[in-house]
């Protein structure tokens, strides 16, 4: 278990004695720095109401016992009063310095994580199964370092911690994301000191009678226990000592959680649960490993079913030792584990282990940087999760397919975590909420802050989509240059619209979209000829049939565009190549440098601009002289120049076109 919070060293007055806590936590840690520590707990003091020197001052410390460095120590000072508001990034940045703000704020991105939060019906109904392997796949998206990890669990212990005194819906809802997403990422993670608070502390809220009946049956039994574990451990130490064997031998306690979880899978009763009795075995060398479980087996009958060697064949986490259980004294049987130290710092404190590295030699430094880098690439391949719950847990599918490198993980206002390939826009998200709420979106916000449809979102982000109800899905949502949507599923939905419509309308639709584009290109109406020339190129039956596929998206008039004036009209292309552009809108401060942005970020030379203001009207006319690299360019900048906001008309000057 992770060692229960002690008391704070509190001065006269009632008030933190910041010396004696800071010495306190960072006693035989030459990875802390104590002045560092400090300064940090002096200022919290000063400028932060008590209950957060109290909640700071434990999350701390519990990061200090699991061999964190100074800068994680420092965001776990800090993480309360920041997530309340009480402080900001920019106080953590000035009093602990940037790498201590960094990883506090990448801890803070993953505050809002919630099972239970989800408003929207619709995705209860259909995504309820996904949202646990969402959340912590999210998780591991948002993990770019160890630190962040080990930061965002210590911060749920202490959660669970202080969900005594909360109402029984919400310790619940804290005690189910333990069990299911925080508790199997420490067992991932081989941080078993957390992985067991977390799992104990989850199954007294859940299942508080179960909890209290292990409880008293091992408190029932405590000091007959205790006197049966010191035999052991002495009886042990001598016979290792007589053989060589230089150990530390010593008794440990079976975690409530873990006696449950074998009484269930194994269907038996609680005097069936050999590792209730447990000592643990540290041994100086691997050799020393084998050789101990010798004298062991030598000296008492071992149960045969009950051996694993997880030093020949380490989990999956890289958890290493030898368990064995035997008969001992009075027939009573108990679990022995058999380690070395090296091993014991990993499985107690697994990726926390390599903060302790700190002052090694330099061929071990680089060995242990190598393992670290190991396990945390390791880490970001993970994604089948299912363990530690028992088979006959109901949990939701797992998502054991997807590469984390291919998918994302946002928000949505109600808590719930929604999945993505990389690349999905704002309007993707819509369409991946509900296909209603993509035809009916106009506008979003992520993270509170107003972004166009095509805004490309990132794992962590929180995203609102606001609608109305006269909008309908827009054919430019199509147009790949503008990059509405990135999906199949979003691009599937919007062409089944507009499919669904009369075929009537959909005729009359894209004949005015093709005239618009040969309007904007100043060209006359298209001839038969032309007419048949472009069926054939995108082999349909006849000029009804291409109108129609505009109308739906499936032909893009850039393409009839390029069709039309490519290839063997290629003086049009040439001239062309150097083209002006009349725009007009809504005068405004930054509507120049939100024109030339554009065309800056899509690699066209600006040659030459000019411009004016209409006095009465207040409109904005500039000219722009623009050289094209292809002719495929030219639609795209103009639809793309008139979602600038503003902008109410663009077209080609004529008199650039000689």
């Amino acid at each position: 278990m992770v060692k229960v919070r002690e008391d704070l060293p509190l001065n006269a007055d009632g008030t933190l004695d910041v010396d004696g806590w800071a010495r306190r936590v960072c006693a035989g840690r030459e990875v802390l720095e104590v002045g560092g520590v400090l300064d940090a707990v002096r200022h919290l003091c000063e400028l932060h109401p008590p209950r957060y020197v109290h909640t700071g001052t434990e999350l701390a410390e519990l990061v200090a016992h699991l061999n964190m460095d100074t800068s994680s120590v420092l965001a776990a000072l800090y993480y309360r009063p920041v997530r309340q508001g009480s402080a900001a990034l920019d106080d953590v940045t000035r009093v602990c310095g940037e790498d201590a703000s960094a990883l506090l704020h990448a801890v803070l991105k993953m505050a809002d994580t919630s099972l239970l939060e989800m408003s929207n019906s619709r995705l209860q109904t259909s995504e309820a199964r996904d949202q646990i392997g969402n959340v912590r796949s999210m998780l591991v998206a948002l993990m770019d370092d160890g630190r962040v990890a080990v930061l965002k669990l210590a911060e749920r212990v202490v959660a669970l911690r202080g969900a005594k005194g909360r109402d029984d819906g919400r310790r619940r809802r804290i005690a189910t994301e333990a069990a299911e997403i925080f508790a199997p990422l420490a067992g991932r993670l081989g941080i078993w000191q957390i992985k067991w608070e977390l799992e104990d502390l989850a199954l007294r809220y859940l299942e508080p009678e179960v909890y209290a009946g292990i409880a008293q049956q091992l408190d029932g039994r405590r000091e007959e226990r205790e006197r049966r574990v010191a035999a052991i451990v002495a009886m042990l130490q001598e016979t290792l000592m007589e053989r060589g064997i230089n150990a530390l031998v010593y008794g440990r306690a079976k975690h409530i959680f873990s006696i449950w979880r074998k009484m269930r899978t194994k269907d038996i009763a609680f005097d069936q649960v050999y590792d209730v009795l447990a000592v643990r075995i540290i041994v100086d060398s691997l050799a020393d490993c084998y050789a101990a479980l010798g004298v062991i087996h030598d000296r008492w009958q071992h149960i045969p079913s009950e051996f694993d060697d997880y030093v020949a064949s380490p989990k999956e986490n890289g958890y290493r030792s030898i368990h064995t259980a035997v008969i001992g004294p009075d027939t009573q049987t108990f679990e022995v584990q058999i380690r070395t130290e090296e091993m014991h710092a990993e499985s107690e404190l697994g990726v926390c282990a390599h903060w302790s590295y700190k002052g090694v030699g330099e061929g071990e430094a680089n060995s242990a940087e190598r393992a670290y880098a190991d396990k945390m690439a390791w880490l970001r391949r993970l994604l089948d999760w299912q363990e530690s719950l028992g088979d006959d847990r109901d949990l939701p599918r797992e998502l054991a397919t997807r590469v984390r490198e291919e998918r994302i993980f946002v928000y949505t206002p109600g808590g719930h975590v929604l999945d993505l390939t990389t690349g999905a826009t704002v309007l993707d998200f819509a369409y991946r909420v509900h296909t209603e709420v993509g035809h009916a979106c106009v506008g979003a916000r992520v993270n509170g802050q107003r972004v166009p449809l095509n805004e490309r979102l990132e794992s962590g982000q929180r995203v609102e989509i606001e609608t109305s109800d006269t909008q309908r899905p827009r054919l430019e949502w199509l147009n790949p240059t503008l990059e509405y949507v990135h999906t199949a599923r979003a691009r599937d939905k919007i062409q089944s619209w507009f499919r669904g419509r009369d075929p009537a309308r959909l005729l009359k639709d894209g004949r005015h979209l093709v005239n618009h584009m040969l309007d904007t290109l100043n060209e006359a109406a298209l001839s038969a000829r032309d007419e048949q020339h472009l069926a054939s190129s995108f082999d349909l039956e006849d000029m009804n049939a291409l109108l129609r596929a505009v109308a739906v998206g499936d032909v893009q008039l850039h393409e009839v565009a390029e069709q039309l004036f490519g290839g063997a009209h290629e003086s049009k292309a040439q001239q062309l190549e150097r083209f002006g552009l009349e725009v007009g809108g809504d005068n405004r401060e930054g509507l120049l440098r939100d024109v030339t942005s554009l065309l800056s970020e899509r690699h066209l030379s600006l040659l030459a601009t000019s411009g004016r203001v209409d006095a009465a009207t207040g409109q904005a006319r500039l000219l722009l002289e623009v050289e094209l690299p292809s002719l495929s360019n030219l639609l795209s900048v103009i639809e793309e120049l008139r979602e600038i906001p503003g902008i109410r008309q663009v077209s080609l000057n004529r008199d650039k076109l000689s």
